[in-house]
């Protein structure tokens, strides 16, 4: 009996210690409201926080796209920071982030090769992507889209992926952020 008291005397002070961990995040989990994926809402979008749905690039699943990766019938462009790219990311994915970088014309140029261009960050919310895509298209690439559930979804389905710094972008003390 005392076995079973002590237990659930760990398990009190562990949610409680979770609670207050929530509280003090600087992103807590909203607990009171319920938690559904971009698929269960049906619009099968990514939501931009403050946008238009006009500012939202087509999307794309992670299975057709994974797919279309192993065909090597899509480009890949990702979004995220130079730490995050070199962390990993998709198999021979070109890196362009928002802000850009020295070697742009040249990823852009390599992602004309193919008919169409994926493009992922690592947030669901797909703002980053977003923006990329729109750039794309506006450069007169005919097919971008962006990949729903971004690159948390693609590594949860086995997606193929790589790691190492962009050689364009590469800056030592970027790695370190």
């Amino acid at each position: 009996m005392r076995t079973l008291a002590e237990a659930a005397l760990i398990v009190a002070a562990g949610a409680l210690l979770g609670l207050a961990g929530n509280v003090a995040s600087p992103r807590p989990a909203a607990l009171a409201r319920p938690v559904h994926s971009a698929a269960e809402s049906g619009t099968g979008m990514c939501a931009v926080a403050g946008a238009a749905p006009a500012a939202r690039a087509p999307r794309i699943a992670v299975e057709e796209a994974k797919g279309l990766c192993d065909a090597c019938k899509a480009g890949f462009a990702d979004a995220r920071g130079a730490s995050e790219f070199a962390a990993g990311h998709v198999t021979n994915a070109v890196h362009l982030p928002p802000a850009g970088h020295p070697d742009e014309a040249v990823a852009v140029a390599a992602l004309r090769a193919f008919p169409l261009v994926i493009v992922y960050d690592g947030d669901y919310t797909c703002a980053l992507a977003d923006e990329v895509a729109h750039r794309l298209k506006r450069e007169g690439l005919p097919d971008v889209r962006v990949l729903e559930g971004a690159w948390p979804a693609w590594v949860a389905a086995g997606g193929a992926g790589a790691s190492g710094f962009c050689p364009a972008c590469h800056d030592p003390a970027e790695a370190h952020r």
